[in-house]
């Protein structure tokens, strides 16, 4: 993903990136790519100030939380968050969540100093509430969630240096860390601790109306703009989510610049692969005759005066990932 450069105006900036967005696959939609990147802009833009990832706002008689961005270390940590939190004296706090989770711990922290406080907290889930941001979800004493929003359970997730006992040791923190989790959801949907376990296992993404009736949720609102999620798609597949829904991540099918690298990184030169391309062959690739692809290969370049590049269309029926696209 491209960063600002220093200096750049958000509209120079937002220009250069939309294309970027859209090329690397996060999006095909001009107008989601272009939310996108004005989030990344903002974001650079909000680095080393002091509420990068929480917002409070003290009206007259209600005050606004905004949780827009990761938990944790990649922000704010809970120590600050709640020095703020406790400085509320209103009697009611609507709390908005849009965030792909972060820090564990961090998050237990927020959630429990949620619950303590002494104001009545109705929380907002109005793009995304992931990992342990769902927890932190569940904090108010009622929860609205846009009918659009996705919620996402997971177990706990850890990295450890060492030998197989530090190893079995770490798993049994986590399974501790899940536990302390499997409380709040219990908590508020009612739900026997085998059916939240799991959800868990699976990395259950659900849609408003699920959530609501698993009991997570206790009323659906309208839809609203989810642009915003698409951000943390790239830090959620370099995390290892396996089950990104596609409405933040679109799968897209493979552009004819895509299948022509996909053909050169098997061996193909660029004129070989411009002219398999220009046969338009339909469907998977895969399941085109080895003879065909050939035939089509072959005027291009002396078969018998490099025959180890005979094998390279063996190799390129088994690539998955490369689908003939559709041709305009």
């Amino acid at each position: 993903m491209p960063k600002p450069n220093k200096n750049e105006k958000e509209d120079d900036f937002i220009s250069r990136c939309i294309p970027i967005v859209i090329e690397e696959g996060t999006t095909d939609d001009p107008d989601q790519a272009a939310a996108i990147c004005h989030s990344m802009w903002e974001e650079e833009h909000e680095k080393g100030k002091a509420s990068s990832w929480f917002q409070i706002k003290n009206l007259t008689d209600i005050s606004e939380i905004w949780i827009y961005d990761e938990v944790g270390i990649w922000g704010v940590n809970a120590k600050d968050f709640i020095k703020e939190l406790n400085g509320i004296k209103n009697k009611k706090i609507d709390m908005h969540i849009n965030s792909p989770g972060g820090d564990v711990f961090d998050g237990a922290a927020i959630y429990n100093a949620i619950k303590r406080h002494a104001a009545k907290v109705t929380t907002y889930i109005d793009g995304l509430a992931a990992s342990i941001a769902s927890v932190i979800a569940l904090a108010g004493e009622k929860v609205i969630m846009a009918q659009n929003a996705l919620y996402m359970v997971h177990n706990p997730w850890g990295l450890v240096l060492g030998n197989a006992n530090d190893m079995r040791a770490q798993a049994d923190v986590l399974d501790k860390v899940r536990d302390t989790m499997l409380g709040a959801y219990k908590t508020k949907s009612g739900r026997d601790e085998d059916e939240i376990k799991a959800l868990l296992d699976a990395e259950t993404w659900m849609s408003a109306n699920e959530a609501s009736e698993f009991g997570f949720v206790d009323e659906i609102s309208e839809e609203m703009d989810l642009a915003a999620c698409a951000t943390f798609v790239p830090k959620m597949l370099k995390a290892g989510y396996k089950h990104i829904p596609e409405a933040i991540n679109p799968k897209q099918s493979p552009s004819v610049k895509d299948a022509e690298k996909a053909l050169r990184d098997v061996g193909f030169s660029v004129k070989e692969s411009k002219s398999i391309l220009a046969k338009g062959f339909p469907g998977d690739l895969r399941d085109v005759d080895h003879k065909e692809i050939t035939a089509v290969v072959a005027p291009l370049r002396d078969v018998e005066a490099k025959p180890k590049k005979k094998d390279r269309t063996a190799d390129l029926l088994t690539r998955a990932e490369l689908v003939a696209p559709t041709r305009n």
